[in-house]
């Protein structure tokens, strides 16, 4: 009996262990991330709701006022993911309210003269790690009353 007793324990320790490494992916369900030069202007705070492993949809807050006119931005859009469970190829689309303050200014790279909804794109690479760090690089071009901008961005943040 007591040589039973020291080998059940280790027995379910070695099994314990084994079911946590297992485990140690898990599926992410949301993000929230900081986005430079992306959809939501120069700079935005977006919230990420996972579909899946494959898609997802989302919703932010964010600023302009370097490469367009002053102003705040409400993006949003859906993007669906190709790969593995860490690295991804993103593709997707959306779109973003740009409100612009009424103070026009001649010294920024697009000059878009009214408040608008902006179409845009996401094309680019994402990182989502097993304890929830998230890093994406991509080329996300849009389309305003204007025409054609060609833009990229990143994003950083964390995923749960």
């Amino acid at each position: 009996m007591k040589k039973s007793i020291p080998m059940l324990l280790t027995a379910c320790l070695i099994l314990g262990a084994a079911s946590a490494h297992a485990q140690s992916y898990y599926q992410k369900e949301g993000s929230l991330y900081v986005e430079i030069m992306g959809n939501g202007g120069e700079v935005s705070a977006n919230f990420e709701k996972f579909l899946g492993r494959t898609a997802s949809i989302k919703v932010g807050a964010g600023m302009t006022g370097v490469a367009f006119r002053k102003g705040y931005v409400i993006p949003f859009g859906m993007s669906f993911f190709f790969g593995g469970s860490r690295n991804k190829i993103e593709i997707g689309a959306g779109g973003a309210w740009v409100d612009f303050d009424d103070n026009g200014t001649d010294d920024v790279i697009y000059d878009l003269q009214e408040d608008q909804v902006v179409a845009n794109g996401v094309l680019g690479f994402r990182f989502i790690g097993d304890y929830g760090f998230t890093f994406r690089l991509a080329f996300t071009p849009a389309y305003t009353k204007d025409g054609f901008k060609p833009m990229g961005g990143a994003l950083f943040g964390y995923a749960f």
